[in-house]
């Protein structure tokens, strides 16, 4: 049962009716075919004929959705009709719903209050505002109400949707779960959907992210479902355990948790102390899928339970794997490092963690999936027509990384896609091509472009070690890369100092400016600081580093350079002419 939270006003109503000898809350269930063509709903017959007068009809009307709940309502005369006996009319004791009203939900409850024709004389019959009687009846229905506050506030406590503050940390006790505190490491961490995907993507609260080595692990703190056509979806994270170390910005980028659609992650700002206890829609979000692990007995509540141990990179679950049925294949991946004594198939937590969740009289086959360890070969054509080799060793070491880390997401055989990978390398801007070539470490030379395929039992590792890069390709040669004019405008706000005329700064400036650029070697990092520092000159002006804006424009980019916006680099070949010098005051 479920208690009604009925308010003052309905229970002044029925006191209010009860007293003058009407009738409160006569029910009549609503049951017809909302499917048929007109709508028929039975009329409602009420049983203490013949009737005065009909005073209230509530019930429910269908929610707007067909999944959806029905609604509270109370109907009015625009909706139904009073029809009188055709031997007595002033009997009106059936109510007609008309077609072009709104109808009760079938499956719900019509409560009618009503007057019959015939009643015990009033004891009371002054119940107007004010009166002794009506003052003292309100009275005791606003204590009923406070009572009925009360009642629905001991019953939604025991509810994880409903619950809130202590009873809510009481409810999630249950589940072994309890609220994180303020001091715990907390961020935002942004998904994004891996090219091709399409429709609702869901999220999970509780999905574990890491850094590359798998030595800081946050989780997600919150579901959240990307709607097709979004492209990322940022979700609040926090630390796994307390002891969780705060991270720079870029360093959480791999998923433990595979999920269909999502194809990278990474925390966009770094990472700091919580300075609040978490919120109660935080702490329903992690106990919901908690939950669904409790469900004992289930192949969901196996996944899932044992996806939550921190030590489970990846399960796959097998029914009948042998034909018969009562038998179950469980297949766990281990997150690396995870110690295993050798006469375990898994370490005791996730042992544990099987017993608890196995449905009553099912045989659970124990495999530990094997590792398959992965060689990669790539093939890269860079931007431009040059790179510092700095530069370049830091372009390899990225590639090398996003391999690695790719790869790791593929979960119990599941098969490692080249093209996926490849797309991941070119998000780097610096990177124009690659071909990346996939094989078993140790194995047969494989297949440029082909996908590989581990054994069923099987997950798959990539070190950076074993990822080999040919000297890269640039796709512009030297020789295209000469003689590219590049033209310079600016825009100067100043401040002038001594009495400066406004032209003598305007030459002043065009003269530094000039002389910056015509001495830039290739490779050199240009921007507002060091535009400003290049014309800087006490004695004549004051520059507004807000109102800088100078563009750089060719027939291959244009670029802008202004406070606080990304460095230009010069590349081999470019000269610069400055065409342009505005200031204002």
């Amino acid at each position: 049962m479920s208690f009604i939270d009925r308010t003052y006003p309905d229970i002044v109503r029925d006191v209010l009716t009860n007293l003058t000898q009407g009738i409160t809350g006569e029910a009549h269930p609503i049951d017809y075919d909302p499917n048929a063509r007109p709508v028929q709903v039975p009329d409602l017959v009420l049983l203490h004929r013949p009737v005065k007068r009909v005073s209230t009809v509530q019930g429910f009307i269908p929610g707007a959705k067909p999944d959806d709940l029905p609604l509270p309502y109370s109907f009015t005369l625009n909706d139904y009709e009073l029809v009188g006996d055709p031997r007595d009319p002033q009997d009106v004791s059936r109510i007609h719903f008309v077609p072009f009203g709104r109808k009760p939900a079938p499956g719900t409850t019509v409560m009618v209050n009503y007057y019959p024709r015939t009643t015990d004389p009033v004891p009371v019959n002054d119940i107007t505002v004010g009166s002794v009687v009506r003052t003292l009846l309100e009275a005791v229905s606003k204590e009923l109400s406070i009572l009925y506050t009360q009642l629905n506030l001991a019953y939604d406590s025991a509810f994880v949707d409903t619950a809130t503050g202590s009873s809510l940390d009481r409810v999630v006790a249950l589940l072994g779960y309890q609220r994180f505190l303020a001091g715990r490491a907390v961020g935002k961490a942004v998904f994004t959907r891996r090219a091709g995907s399409v429709g609702e993507v869901v999220i999970p609260a509780g999905t574990p992210i890491t850094d590359a080595a798998d030595k800081i692990r946050y989780e997600t703190a919150e579901s959240r479902v990307m709607f097709a056509g979004e492209s990322t979806a940022e979700i609040s994270i926090r630390g796994s355990s307390v002891s969780t170390a705060t991270v720079d910005a870029g360093v959480l980028t791999v998923i433990q948790l595979a999920i269909a659609g999502v194809d990278s992650v990474i925390n966009s700002r770094p990472t700091a102390r919580a300075t609040s206890d978490e919120t109660d829609e935080e702490l329903r979000a992690r106990a919901r899928d908690a939950l669904i692990a409790s469900n004992k007995g289930t192949v969901g509540a196996l996944r899932n339970g044992l996806l939550q141990l921190p030590e489970v990179r990846d399960v796959k679950v097998e029914e009948m794997p042998n034909g018969v049925p009562g038998e179950i294949r469980l297949t766990v991946s281990l997150a690396p490092g995870t110690p295993v004594r050798p006469d375990q198939v898994y370490p005791d937590s996730v042992t544990a963690r099987i017993e608890e969740l196995r449905p009553a009289g099912i045989r659970i086959l124990r495999d530990k999936s094997g590792e398959t360890a992965l060689a990669a070969n790539v093939v890269l054509t860079l931007a431009g027509a040059s790179q510092p080799q700095a530069d370049i060793d830091r372009i390899l070491a990225s590639v090398k990384q996003t391999l690695a880390t790719e790869v790791g997401k593929r979960g119990v055989g599941e098969k490692v896609r080249v093209q996926p990978i490849v797309a991941a390398i070119l998000k780097d801007s610096r990177v124009v091509d690659a071909s990346v070539t996939i094989q078993a470490k140790g194995g047969a030379a494989g297949v440029t472009g082909k996908d590989f395929v581990p054994d069923p039992g099987a997950t798959v590792a990539l070190s950076v070690d074993d990822v080999s890069i040919s000297q890269p390709q640039f796709d512009q040669s030297a020789s295209t890369a000469q003689n590219v004019p590049v033209d310079v405008r600016a825009t100067f706000k100043l401040q002038l100092v001594g009495g400066t005329p406004a032209p003598t700064a305007q030459a002043t400036l065009t003269q530094k400016l000039t002389q910056f650029f015509g001495t830039l070697p290739v490779d050199a990092q240009v921007d507002s600081a060091a535009v400003l520092n290049a014309l800087r000159d006490d004695s004549k002006y004051a520059l507004d580093p807000l109102g800088l804006n100078v563009t750089l424009s060719s027939a291959q980019q244009f670029v802008q350079i202004v406070q606080g916006g990304a460095a230009y680099r010069v590349r081999a070949g470019q000269t610069f002419s400055v065409s342009s010098v505005q200031v204002t005051q």
